[in-house]
């Protein structure tokens, strides 16, 4: 008798033995991340009457907060565009050199990380202004005629995000180059490929899903950057983030502010699961061919 029991207790055990280790991230991850979106949720969906639209109703009758949403989607799309033009290259050249520097490369790279995304934008901030280096610079090369103010502008938030958001990028995609063998594109150049087609056919290809992850993670990093947006751009360049600040700050009405983050966070899941399985499908078909 004493057998079966102890084999029915271990059975038992073994049953909740994995929820018992998955309960701690459970709760951390209900008590952290499932009650604040749901209490936004709830206080974007109610007023003093009590259940209530009316807030939803009130951005999508304001061309105004329209404007803001796709401003901050362009900024977003911007600064991912960037960041890979720039963090590719970079992130490959750092995984495939062979030089005892090479940690050293990386960490110089991504030393930015460690200095706070609100100093360096007052650093930018000294770069745009009217009188600032890159005005003379502009000038001193012939580029412009008088001084050129990049502060208080899009563009200006842009340039200065990318540069917020470029060590993320390459630190990403660092570990994607470093665990695809090179010998696989010497497979391919040994078939007659060139060295720049057996990249983009082996390599890049291989390495889409870390693409697709550094991408939506800058993504989402860049539409709700609220320090760079604030400081570089000011009033000139309103982002959701700023407007959200601003209606639950300076003028106390939260259950908008509330609205105007869960459409931000709506449309960026949207957005990324649409980018996410649009790539997945590409990847699917190339393979089926």
């Amino acid at each position: 008798m004493t057998k079966p029991e102890t084999k029915g207790g271990g059975a038992r055990w073994a049953l909740f033995a994995p929820a018992l280790l998955f309960a701690p991230c459970a709760f951390v991850y209900a008590v952290f991340f499932i009650w604040p979106q749901a209490s936004l949720l709830a206080i974007s969906a109610t007023d003093a009457a009590g259940l209530t639209l009316a807030h939803y109703q009130r951005f999508a009758g304001d061309s105004y907060y329209w404007e803001i949403l796709g401003r901050t989607l362009g900024l977003g799309a911007a600064v991912t565009a960037i960041t890979l033009v720039l963090g590719v290259p970079t992130a490959y050249l750092l995984a495939r050199v062979q030089s005892r520097w090479a940690g050293f490369l990386l960490l110089l790279t991504t030393f930015p990380l460690l200095v706070s995304a609100v100093v360096r934008s007052f650093g930018w901030m000294v770069l745009f202004f009217r009188d600032g280096l890159l005005s003379h610079g502009l000038m001193a090369l012939g580029f412009a005629d008088k001084p050129v103010q990049t502060m208080y502008t899009m563009a200006g938030v842009i340039i200065a995000l990318a540069q917020v958001l470029l060590p993320l990028m390459i630190l990403t995609l660092h570990g994607v180059f470093k665990s695809i063998d090179r010998d696989l594109e010497y497979a391919a150049m040994s078939l007659g490929a060139r060295p720049i087609v057996a990249l983009g056919l082996v390599t890049l290809r291989l390495a889409s899903g870390g693409i697709v992850a550094g991408s939506l993670l800058v993504f989402s990093l860049a539409i709700s950057a609220f320090a760079t947006p604030s400081l570089v751009g000011g009033a000139r360049a309103n982002v959701m983030a700023t407007a959200i600040y601003e209606q639950a700050i300076e003028l106390l009405d939260w259950p908008f502010a509330a609205a105007l983050a869960t459409i931000l966070l709506v449309t960026v899941l949207a957005l990324s699961l649409a980018y996410g399985a649009l790539l997945e499908g590409r990847g699917e078909r190339e393979a089926a061919r």
